[in-house]
């Protein structure tokens, strides 16, 4: 037993590598010598360590400053300018008054008071706020009311315009109306070429407002005889309708 261990041991002995006392041995896991020693009386270099790259993180590299330029800001653009080019006034069941608002008047969106009594033999006053000033400015039809005179008032209708009606303004009939309330219906050339239903807020300088429907019957008998009778809605408050004529072409006032 004692001889077949002395045996393996010097099997495996013989197996190492056997370098002299001068040679270089292999570096461990590589399979290469090391460098040889340096030369009696001579220093070895020393081996460069490598040289510490700075990270280049986003805390340390810095964005370029923006060149300087002289060019001035823009200027804020305006608001179109309305194009408007007068005011239409109108009073109701109007026995001589006057009423005039300029359009400087309307740009300037102050308010205002006017004196209305004209050829009449009493006065009244129109009052326009500030908050009227910029309805009218928006290019929506004012209604307003007259101070009392010799126990009446006036209803009036304020509205900026372009320097000629637009066809939407202008109507292609005329009405009539029962009663003494100053409704009115705009029947436009484009409705009567149309021809379908249609229903009008029929207001006017009254201070109520009715509705008025022309059906597509309506509009081709109004076109084939020239005038047709109809009834607007009723009013909720007292139940009153008004009876209309409507003719086609209108009828020219005499």
């Amino acid at each position: 037993m004692r001889r077949r261990q002395a045996l393996q041991i010097a099997a495996a002995a013989a197996s190492f590598p056997w370098t002299g006392c001068g040679g270089s041995s292999p570096n461990p896991g590589t399979g290469q010598t090391s460098s040889p020693a340096a030369a009696p009386g001579t220093s070895a270099a020393p081996t460069p360590e490598p040289t510490a790259q700075p990270s280049a993180t986003a805390a340390s590299i810095e964005a370029p400053p923006e060149p300087a330029t002289n060019t001035p800001p823009e200027p804020a653009a305006k608001p179109p300018e309305p194009s408007f080019a007068r005011v239409i006034c109108r009073v109701g069941k109007n026995h001589g008054h006057v009423f005039v608002v300029t359009l400087a008047d309307v740009l300037a969106g102050a308010e205002k008071t006017y004196q209305i009594a004209g050829t009449a033999k009493h006065p009244h006053e129109v009052t326009l706020t500030a908050e009227d000033m910029k309805t009218l400015l928006r290019g929506e039809l004012l209604r307003a009311k007259s101070t009392q005179g010799l126990t009446h008032t006036h209803r009036v209708h304020v509205r900026c315009a372009p320097a000629e009606d637009p066809p939407e303004w202008v109507t292609a009939c005329s009405a009539e109306f029962s009663g003494k309330d100053e409704h009115e219906v705009v029947i436009t050339a484009a409705d009567m070429a149309a021809g379908t239903d249609r229903t009008y807020d029929v207001q006017g300088l009254a201070g109520h407002a009715h509705k008025l429907t022309l059906t597509a019957a309506d509009f081709q008998k109004l076109k084939k005889d020239g005038a047709i009778s109809i009834q607007t809605s009723r009013l909720e408050e007292d139940a009153h309708m008004h009876v209309v004529i409507i003719r086609y072409p209108p009828r020219k006032r005499e």
